[in-house]
């Protein structure tokens, strides 16, 4: 299959890979790794533009209190931890980060901290991955810069998100292709309000350039480990989502077909992400009432074991079930669902996992392989379905 540059300004089909960074943990066991998209949107890019996102160095000032990632490409980023950078987080950093491949940023991470967290817990593994993923935005740009759309928030204090687009030929069939980060000042998020292929704010100039805010649309999501869906796998597989009556369910459809002629495990779900406004509110209130309770508690409290027992559950729900709530606005929620989705001509690819595989990692993490059956079944479907039209 051919992929290079297309000369036509906008496609016919759309492809949109983003890094929720910090977004590790959510509500009810939910353990992923949200930097999934970025990594497959990267590969694809990396066919018609073969740069180099390697990391060679990682600068961490201790003075300054900020990350450098360079990467063999020659792209740069930089982000500050909020609580600034520990001599040993320094060593880990510059040691363990040279040679990780910076597209699959939270992997890269995880590799040199040993795990992460979101919500504040864990900013400095959280800056690393953010400066690893705008990074590999920065090599292609700087590789091609006339070929690439880019825009990030003006004005908003606290969002470093970033979005790249241009347009390529895959076979002959010009599809947009974006490639989004989602990242917090200080390291503190996930804040995902403008994730997925929402033409709005920062991001409407670049999907309105390359036509992504009319066509349909493939979002690469990410990898994870969902309860509900647990139970029922013997093995990790790709996941298309398309909500009946909803969705662009033909579009699912032609890539799960595409996943079984390439004999690669894919399933497809038409009710996993139904339009539910005022959803979102509802756990967010939840979730206060559960910390709210926690601290009563604490408040009554006079033996130490109690105390040390009361704030250990306080720090497992900030830790993990606050990124369930804390990602998005309920508002942008009611409109768009979790993974940035708005009604109409799209679909959802990602991945789920088994318990069994969550219980040794701990902290998903995507693979060279399993970046490629993304890449494989996205290339391949896309043009299938083109072919229906």
């Amino acid at each position: 299959m051919e992929v290079k540059f297309s000369e036509q300004a906008k496609g016919v089909l759309g492809i949109s890979g983003h890094a929720g960074v910090g977004h590790v943990h959510s509500h009810s066991g939910f353990v992923q790794d949200d930097s999934a998209g970025l990594a497959a949107a990267a590969l694809i890019l990396k066919k018609a533009l073969p740069v180099d996102t390697v990391i060679t160095s990682v600068q961490a000032s201790m003075d300054e209190g900020r990350i450098t990632v360079h990467t063999g490409g020659g792209g740069e980023a930089s982000a500050s931890p909020r609580r600034g950078i520990a001599p040993f987080e320094k060593e880990l950093l510059e040691s363990r980060g040279v040679g990780l491949d910076a597209a699959f940023s939270q992997n890269a991470a995880v590799r040199v901290f040993g795990r992460m967290y979101g919500q504040g817990v864990s900013e400095t593994a959280a800056c690393f991955q953010g400066a690893c993923a705008l990074a590999v935005l920065d090599s292609f740009v700087k590789a091609k810069p006339d070929r690439f759309h880019v825009s990030a928030p003006a004005g908003k204090p606290g969002y470093l998100d970033k979005a790249i687009a241009t347009v390529l030929d895959v076979d002959g069939i010009p599809m947009a292709l974006m490639l989004l980060v989602n990242f917090t000042e200080g390291g503190i998020g996930p804040a995902e309000d403008y994730e997925g292929n929402v033409p709005w704010d920062f991001k409407e100039s670049v999907m309105k350039a390359v036509g992504l805010d009319l066509i349909p649309t493939i979002l690469i999501e990410s990898k994870a480990f969902i309860p509900a869906f647990a139970s029922e796998l013997s093995e990790n597989m790709l996941m298309l989502r398309a909500e009946e009556g909803t969705d662009n369910l033909e579009l699912a459809k032609t890539l799960l077909h595409t996943a079984e002629e390439l004999h690669i495990p894919c399933c497809l779900k038409t009710n996993a992400m139904p339009l539910a406004p005022g959803s979102l509110a509802k756990a967010t209130a939840s979730y206060a009432d559960r910390l709210i309770a926690l601290a009563e508690q604490l408040k009554f409290a006079d033996d130490c074991m109690e105390k040390v027992q009361i704030t250990a559950k306080l720090a497992e729900l900030v830790s993990q079930d606050a990124g369930g709530v804390t990602f998005m606005g309920n508002t942008v929620n009611d409109q768009m669902r979790g993974a940035g989705i708005i009604p109409g001509a799209h679909a959802i690819l990602s991945m789920i996992v088994t318990e069994d595989y969550k219980d040794r990692v701990k902290i998903p993490m995507l693979s060279d392989e399993e970046a490629e059956h993304y890449v494989a079944v996205i290339l391949n479907g896309m043009k299938n379905y083109h072919d229906t039209l």
